[in-house]
């Protein structure tokens, strides 16, 4: 599958992948929305000024961090190549409870998991470039890692975007919605939503 696949960039890559991108639900995002709430409940008494400019400052870098979040992985994906995994280096980094994506070739798994983290250092190569990357979670195994073209030093694995994806020998990238996308979707629409609607309510009693 790898072999029929290592086609030259760059690919067409589906709408899918921005729309994943817009919604896919972020947990370090909805931590400070939830601080952008507590703190403009704290301010709204005295300082009622303040709470509108909270809500923009916070709305407006998660948009920006979400829009350059999406322009690296639809660069990546059209300037990407298969890169080809040399050595692994795996060490431990504790307990963790949290949710992780694990792939083997270009089968992705999402779940939670509660156990012992690892952290394994993953050096490819793509052409005549080398390059290491760090993958967080499960041992890394056999996840496809793609290397950037433009940027051989920059790669990812697989599990790293937010959909599922496949390359076909045409050099087109076919990405479907991961399981559980529409609750997430929902939840992150949702969580910008209240976000927008405290920032017209504020800006309503200033």
């Amino acid at each position: 599958m790898l072999q029929s696949a290592r086609t030259a960039p760059p690919h067409r890559v589906p709408p899918t992948v921005a729309l994943t991108g817009a919604t896919v639900w972020n947990r370090r995002e909805s931590y400070w929305f939830l601080i952008a709430v507590i703190v403009s409940a704290a301010c709204w008494s005295t300082y009622p000024t303040v709470v509108p400019h909270i809500f923009a400052i916070v709305l407006l870098g998660a948009l920006v961090f979400r829009s350059r979040r999406i322009a690296w992985w639809v660069s990546m994906l059209r300037w990407g190549v298969i890169a080809d995994v040399e050595t692994v280096d795996t060490a431990l980094r504790g307990d963790r409870n949290l949710r992780l994506a694990h792939a083997t070739g270009w089968n992705v798994q999402r779940r939670w998991y509660t156990g012992v983290v690892t952290e394994s250092a993953v050096r490819y190569r793509a052409g005549d470039a080398r390059g290491h990357l760090f993958v967080r979670g499960l041992p890394f195994t056999t996840g496809v890692v793609l290397a950037h073209s433009k940027q051989p030093a920059a790669a990812m694995v697989i599990s790293d975007f937010p959909c599922d994806l496949q390359l076909d020998g045409r050099g087109r990238w076919a990405a479907s919605f991961p399981q559980g996308f529409w609750r997430q979707a929902s939840a992150t629409v949702a969580l910008y939503g209240y976000a927008i609607a405290g920032l017209t309510v504020s800006l309503g009693y200033r």
